[in-house]
């Protein structure tokens, strides 16, 4: 396919994507979410389709691909020449511009269509009418694309109350890829909490060794020579060993490095960056729902602050229609808005503030911060541990729902990020918005814990109940009570409590036998 026609297409699809608003909120019926999620799954396998033929042509890197004129001889150097090379090259890097954008914008949709697909999939379950086999998460596709196993065509849509899911983010994605239309639209307010999102979810897995480089003298037809070999790095590699076992007993090595590499907690930049967008405009838009409601009940006097804001308003006004030079403009400001104050008595003749005034606006400003830049950090956490502690690391290896490359396990570094958890935030959505959220005091053992017990259980074929276990590790390392930590995750206490004994057992076994075995595990 010609590269203006490849560039033409995805330009064309990527804007009927924008055209169309995909708003999942208040979904219902079965007819509802298979519209929605055939259109998103549509999307998704054009998408993909372009990006693999993209990065066969090059797309990737394509400014490899420019080719570098080299100075033409003295004798026949023309102005004509150089021109027409200039113009040239300018030519070639316009259009290696436009395919590294075009692949970029075409990453971004791909990733915000994962991000709404496994929203939508972990918010309900189909249940075959027939033989009531239910299906649930990646399951999902299946059941709409083939059907159910007893070819009944009678399903039927259930929520999921365990899932992990915001199908109000769906609007906000950057279904078109165009991420950077929506960057520039952010507030100021709402710029400083994308980059402090998108830091959270950049926070770096501690360096883990992937290869190494090694040199390795051979002893080869009477005589030593040097080789370099490469050698990927896995769990318990003796690399001496497998040096000699490729070149012989005689063997050594003389220089070795490691090459590590860092996985974030989310492993991709475009499903960051979508994430975050997404997030922040969703807590925007409820934080200005509620944040005149909890101003009035911080503040000392509110007509004051109202009084401040409309003769601010009025004051730009006046100053704009007077003034063109912007430095006059402000100083013009600054003159009239002390005017109006004064005469209020909000400040007197030395220009001192009055001090129940100052307070208040300097608590709205603090309230600000708190909710338009910490809530939708602290609501996408308080997601992510959720999902953590409700799902299996195998479930997590195979599919991240919600958080498409979600890194199954996170070290200590990466669960410190979680620390930024905030309590006032989780108290000011508790009761004013319908969140069902709870602090989580020792967030960073929690996780700590649920790690360890997944790395003792793995391989072990031990059936475990994931959202009960969530609910057993809150209550014994979060201090959370048994039936708030049941409510959590939407299951019985006698099922925590199961789960709770199995806890214990594989920390301290209760037998002799249970501890025989365990320790055979460790060896």
């Amino acid at each position: 396919m010609n590269e203006s026609v490849l560039i033409g297409r995805a330009e064309k699809f990527l804007g009927r994507i924008r055209q169309k608003t995909v708003n999942a909120d208040d979904i219902k019926t079965l007819k509802s979410f298979l519209e929605i999620h055939s259109y998103l799954k549509d999307n998704l396998r054009e998408l993909q389709d372009l990006r693999e033929t993209m990065e066969i042509k090059g797309y990737k890197a394509p400014y490899r691909s420019i080719m570098k004129y080299g100075p033409i001889p003295s004798g026949d150097r023309m102005a004509e020449d150089l021109q027409d090379v200039s113009r040239h090259t300018q030519h070639f890097r316009m259009r290696a511009a436009a395919k590294k954008n075009i692949l970029d914008r075409v990453k971004s949709s791909i990733a915000s269509h994962k991000i709404a697909l496994g929203n939508l999939e972990e918010f309900s379950n189909i249940t075959c009418s027939s033989c009531q086999q239910k299906f649930s998460g990646h399951d999902i596709s299946l059941a709409i694309s083939q059907g159910c196993s007893c070819s009944s065509p009678h399903l039927k849509l259930e929520l999921n109350p365990q899932g992990v899911y915001r199908l109000e983010i769906i609007k906000y994605l950057p279904l078109s890829g165009e991420y950077m239309v929506k960057m520039a639209e952010l507030s100021i307010l709402g710029r400083e909490a994308f980059r402090k999102m998108v830091k959270i979810l950049k926070q770096e897995k501690r360096g883990i060794v992937k290869t190494l480089s090694l040199v390795v003298k051979v002893f080869e037809d009477g005589r030593w020579v040097r080789k370099r070999v490469n050698m990927d790095a896995t769990d318990q590699l003796d690399y001496e060993r497998e040096v000699r076992k490729k070149y012989g007993s005689n063997a050594r090595i003389e220089f070795l490095q490691f090459h590590r590499k860092k996985p974030s907690i989310i492993n991709d930049k475009h499903v960051q960056t979508a994430l975050s967008l997404a997030y922040v405009k969703f807590a925007e838009n409820r934080v200005q729902g509620f944040f005149e409601l909890v101003l009035e009940r911080s503040a000392e006097n509110i007509a004051k602050i109202k009084f401040y804001d409309q003769a601010l308003k009025n004051v730009v006004k006046t100053a704009n229609s007077i003034e063109e030079d912007p430095e006059h403009r402000k100083t013009l400001k600054e003159e009239l808005l002390t005017q109006k104050l004064v005469e209020e008595g909000l400040v007197n003749r030395k220009g001192t503030w009055d001090k129940e005034f100052l307070h208040d606006l300097q608590m709205r400003d603090k309230l600000e911060n708190d909710l338009f830049v910490d809530l939708p950090r602290t609501l996408i956490l308080w997601d992510i541990i959720r999902y953590y502690l409700s799902t299996s690391h195998d479930r997590r290896s195979k599919s991240s729902g919600p958080f498409p490359n979600l890194r199954p396990h996170l070290d200590k570094n990466q669960i410190s990020a979680f620390e930024d958890f905030q309590e006032q935030v989780v108290d000011v959505l508790k009761e004013y918005s319908r969140e069902k959220i709870v602090y989580i005091p020792h967030l960073k053992e929690v996780l700590s814990k649920k790690f360890e017990l997944e790395n003792k259980i793995r391989g072990l074929h031990v059936k475990m109940n994931p959202p009960a276990l969530g609910a057993a590790i809150l209550k014994m390392v979060g201090n959370i009570p048994l039936k708030k930590a049941a409510c959590i995750f939407y299951v019985s206490t006698a099922e925590v409590k199961a789960e709770e004994d199995k806890f214990e057992t594989f920390e301290r076994p209760t037998t002799r036998k249970a501890q025989k075995f365990l320790e055979l595990i460790k060896e």
